[in-house]
């Protein structure tokens, strides 16, 4: 079996601004911390994953998941890995158990693995573990705040062309609600797809509510409406609304959605739920299904954001990776999209000149 040695792995942490607070299930964000793995093979090969679990997303802490990442170090310091994909994705389920490793240990140390053995061969992620050719792909723009600052957020990012947009909804005051939907297609227009997400915030009748307020108009889908998923059935035979499902994977195997009317999307968070090797079984078992999947961010760094493009490029839906657009400062100096939405292929790459200010001084001290 052909493999390559490690040499080193560092581990670097970092704190980012966000320029507006972002509320994430009552729990307000305004600085993202997390650590960045740099693996470093006997040859000079560099790979780089990043561990950030989110609060109010994640189960464990970054103290936990920093703890972990201290003993994994050793343990893989002066490892053999596998250079074929196959064996390489077998290799890390091995090394790393779903029972014993945080997901977003999991997470950043599956991408830095991976990354390092692609650079072998100048390859992305992406194409290393499909061999296919890196595509642009498209993103949401994510909007959030008081009504007048998400009208804003949208008017801005329409200029740029974007045409699919995210919102958080799933408050008390259900009318408030309804408001924003409301205002936004009238300042977005007729060309416009709007994802909304309650958060399993609302009973059955509250839900129902809401959507026959907004009707189905530019609604591409409304994620985990409610607090008892149980009942989804009746709420989309009383709104016809196309459903998208999130925290209710947990504890729902994902083939049991097959028969759910109404559930047509299902959101990934790689951070969260452990990484490439259960991304990819994820996407084969929902593909099975027929149902989308659709790669979502948690305020991950350039550096992370840059291992779910790739991740995101096997899927064909449009992604949700507009929390990159919500830092006052990033670790990588160009921006993840472009314009409309887009997120050229080039950046499925994580070239080391882009790398900024202290991080890039870190690395050059290695």
């Amino acid at each position: 079996m052909a493999s390559i040695g490690i040499q080193s792995i560092h581990c670097y942490d970092f704190e980012l601004p966000l320029a507006q607070p972002f509320v994430v299930r009552s729990q307000e964000i305004k600085i993202r911390k997390g650590v960045i793995i740099h693996t470093i093979s006997e040859f000079g090969h560099m790979g780089f994953g990043e561990v950030s679990p989110l609060p109010g997303i994640s189960h464990e802490s970054l103290q936990k998941a920093v703890h972990q990442l201290d003993v994994l170090r050793r343990e893989f310091k002066g490892a053999r890995v596998p250079l074929e994909p196959a064996i390489l994705l077998k290799w890390l389920t091995d090394r790393l158990p779903d029972d014993a490793v945080c997901p977003s240990v999991k997470f950043g140390f599956e991408i830095a693995m991976i990354s390092m053995i692609a650079a072998i061969s100048n390859k992305s992620i992406f194409s290393f573990l499909t061999n296919g050719v890196e595509k642009d792909i498209f993103s949401a723009g994510l909007l959030q705040g008081p009504l007048e600052i998400m009208i804003r957020q949208a008017r801005f990012l329409a200029a740029k062309g974007y045409k699919t947009f995210k919102l958080k909804v799933g408050s008390r005051n259900i009318p408030l609600d309804v408001q924003k939907v409301d205002e936004l297609r009238a300042v977005l227009g007729p060309d416009i797809k709007l994802r909304l997400d309650a958060n399993r915030a609302w009973r059955l009748d509250e839900a129902v509510v809401f959507a026959q307020s907004i009707g189905k108009d530019r609604i591409e889908y409304i994620e985990e409406p409610l607090a008892d998923p149980v009942q989804l059935e009746q709420f989309v035979r009383a709104t016809d609304m196309t459903i998208a499902m999130d925290e209710t994977l947990t504890h729902v195997p994902l083939e049991d959605l097959v028969d759910r009317m109404g559930v047509r999307y299902v959101i990934a968070r790689p951070m969260a739920m452990g990484g490439v090797t259960r991304y990819l079984d994820f996407l084969k078992t929902a593909s099975r299904a027929g149902l989308q999947v659709i790669i979502t961010s948690a305020f991950e760094s350039g550096i992370g954001m840059t291992a779910l493009v790739n991740l995101a490029g096997m899927s064909c839906a449009v992604a949700n990776l507009g929390s990159s657009n919500w830092f006052e400062q990033d670790l990588v100096l160009r921006p993840l999209m472009v314009s409309s939405g887009r997120i050229p292929a080039d950046r499925y790459f994580l070239p080391i000149k882009f790398f900024y200010g202290d991080f890039a001084e870190k690395l050059q001290a290695t």
